[in-house]
């Protein structure tokens, strides 16, 4: 470990199966600033950036340095930006924990692929359940939505059947995700893990709702329940591609510029 390196240690959320990953600057001394939260059991109530020993900050578990994002800044400013945060009152979970706080120093940008994985995967379920609801107005109160599938047979399907699996699908994405982030994989990774967990977590309750009328209905269904999440993702990449342009880009801020 060295001066100005990003580190990072798995800690547990809610008992030994779900953790997260905290991350701290090392100064190069044997100390680490980071931000954390006044109380673990309310997450909410506020927290500041402080400056621990690093066998304090690792807390019993390995430590492993992190560079994503690509560090704009040299080490030494790192470690200086993340020196002088030292006290800074705030924080929050999803919009200023410890990984805002870290990519801010490396980067002059808040960024956090936890809280992006967490947020991303809450959007997506409302919006895969928001088309369903539109496509099912658009057909009429009285009619199920009708899925075609790629043997070219098509299965209907109620909203009783689709917004649960969806749902649920949306679940084990995000389950997926979290944990291809948490052993370190690259984003892109992490969202094909969530994307496969999906379509097959949703392939599968569809044909479990078919399995009354048989083999041959349960394989329809499950194509079914593929394309579904299949155009739901289409229709969210669609989405955020006409977002990117009228959102913007985030930018880095000067390296000697306020908090």
């Amino acid at each position: 470990m060295a001066r100005g390196d990003r580190l990072t240690v798995r800690r547990w959320l809610a008992g030994p199966g779900v953790t997260y990953t905290h991350l701290g600057i090392d100064l190069g001394d044997g100390t680490v600033v980071h931000a954390q939260p006044h109380d673990p059991a309310r997450l909410f109530a506020g927290g500041r950036v402080v400056r621990t020993s690093l066998k304090t900050f690792a807390g019993g578990q390995p430590v492993r340095r992190v560079h994503d994002p690509v560090a704009v800044y040299p080490a030494d400013e790192i470690a200086r930006r993340a020196e002088e945060a030292v006290g800074r009152e705030g924080y929050c979970p999803v919009g200023d924990n410890c990984e805002h706080f870290v990519s801010w120093c490396a980067t002059g940008a808040r960024s956090s692929r936890q809280s992006d994985i967490l947020l991303g995967r809450a959007a997506a379920a409302a919006t895969r359940v928001a088309a369903m609801l539109a496509a099912r107005l658009a057909t009429g109160s009285g009619e199920r939505l009708l899925v075609r599938t790629a043997l070219g047979t098509t299965a209907r399907f109620g909203l009783r059947t689709l917004v649960p699996a969806v749902v649920v699908a949306e679940g084990a994405a995000l389950a997926a995700e979290w944990t291809a982030h948490q052993r370190g994989a690259a984003g892109e990774q992490c969202r094909r893990a969530g994307e496969s967990a999906g379509m097959v977590t949703s392939a599968g309750i569809c044909a479990v709702a078919a399995a009354a009328a048989g083999p041959a209905a349960m394989a329809t269904a499950a194509l079914a329940g593929a394309a579904v999440w299949a155009g739901g993702t289409a229709a969210l990449v669609a989405i955020d591609r006409l977002r990117r342009p009228m959102a913007g880009g985030k930018t880095a801020d000067p390296p000697h510029a306020d908090q």
